[in-house]
């Protein structure tokens, strides 16, 4: 693909288009106990960054994103676990995830509850996004990170696909293997808590955060398929999508980083999944103070600085996760964005250990 044929800039962020995205507690519920069992007294540590202790007893509980972020950097730290965001998500099960997490079993098929998954998750997470890729016999079930400026962000990815990989266990029972687990995070210094939970080969330094696995999954029945609960849960989304306050520009962020992850990026992407005119869009945008190519400008950029942050990925690679047409070209919009190089950009936000 071509690089964007504007200069890339750092997209201004106009108080009236800031966007800050909320989670549930849901799937974080286990941080307490995770925390107890590696020896550290989890209550002084969620008051210093917050947290009430009693909030983890709510799932359907919501906090802002960024305070989950710091929340799950300070439990890594303080219990010197680079597997705490491993731990927390592989305890976490479908209906951690409220309404879309229910709405699974009741589908039909698994390909109907990945993409009721893709439709619904943002009425539990609004800070990422979850994305179902298929190409030559292979599935990807992942998650994209689209909140700007996460310190946890390789925490939060192995939390993701721990989830992802007990999503698809529930939906396909014990036959179902990963083909592989991807994660766009450096490599531990020990990948034996992830050997051990994955059970699959893995692919650290990754494009996508991911799990991937034979397509053919996609057509499985599910045992539990009850179409008329299916139906109750999907009106149950659809009033729920209804009441919660339209936020165009934080939507497109989200949209555009899920689909940065299946490579379809344009405006008629982003409006189709939106239901809308790409004329539409753009008018829209306009009216809120920004532009599509400003806030894909922003989500590339954000991206771009978790790649760097988090992982040991080439320029290049990131390059082609982020669509431009090679390394240099990524850096020249790097540069436009942060008065930096990626190689500067790097070195002064070094890679390091969760």
């Amino acid at each position: 693909m071509n690089a964007p044929r504007r200069s890339p800039r750092a997209p201004p962020r106009k108080g009236h288009v800031a966007v800050g995205g909320l989670v549930r507690i849901g799937p974080l519920m286990a941080i307490p106990e995770v925390m107890r069992e590696l020896g550290c007294d989890p209550e002084a540590l969620l008051r210093d960054t917050g947290f009430e202790p009693a909030l983890f007893d709510d799932p359907d509980a919501r906090v802002p994103y960024a305070s989950a972020d710091r929340l799950i950097a300070r439990c890594a730290e303080a219990t010197g676990c680079e597997y705490f965001g491993l731990l927390v998500g592989q305890r976490a099960s479908p209906s951690s995830l409220g309404v879309a997490g229910f709405m699974l079993s009741a589908a039909p098929d698994v390909r109907t509850a990945l993409h009721d998954l893709v439709a619904h998750l943002d009425l539990h997470d609004d800070g990422g996004v979850p994305f179902v890729r298929a190409s030559g016999g292979v599935s990807l079930l992942g998650y994209a990170i689209h909140e700007p400026d996460v310190t946890a962000a390789g925490q939060i990815y192995d939390l993701s696909i721990a989830v992802a990989c007990n999503i698809l266990r529930s939906l396909c029972g014990g036959d179902w293997r990963p083909s592989e687990v991807q994660l766009s995070r450096q490599a531990p210094r020990d990948p034996a808590p992830w050997k051990r939970f994955f059970q699959a080969p893995l692919r650290f330094d990754a494009a996508q955060s991911a799990v991937a696995f034979p397509v053919h999954w996609l057509d499985h029945r599910l045992s539990g398929a009850d179409s008329l609960l299916h139906r109750h849960l999907e009106a149950e989304a659809a009033a729920l999508h209804a009441q919660r306050e339209v936020n165009l520009v934080g939507a497109v962020r989200g949209l555009l980083r899920g689909l940065l992850a299946v490579r379809k990026t344009t405006a008629s992407d982003v409006a189709r999944q939106l239901g809308i005119h790409p004329r539409t869009l753009n008018r829209r945008l306009h009216d809120e103070g920004t532009t599509f190519h400003d806030e894909l400008d922003g989500v590339r950029y954000a991206a771009a600085r978790q790649y760097l942050a988090e992982s040991t990925m080439s320029l290049a690679a990131i390059a082609t996760a982020l669509e431009y047409a090679d390394a240099s070209a990524f850096s020249r919009a790097f540069k436009r964005w942060s008065g930096r190089t990626p190689a500067q950009w790097r070195a002064a936000h070094t890679v390091r250990p969760d």
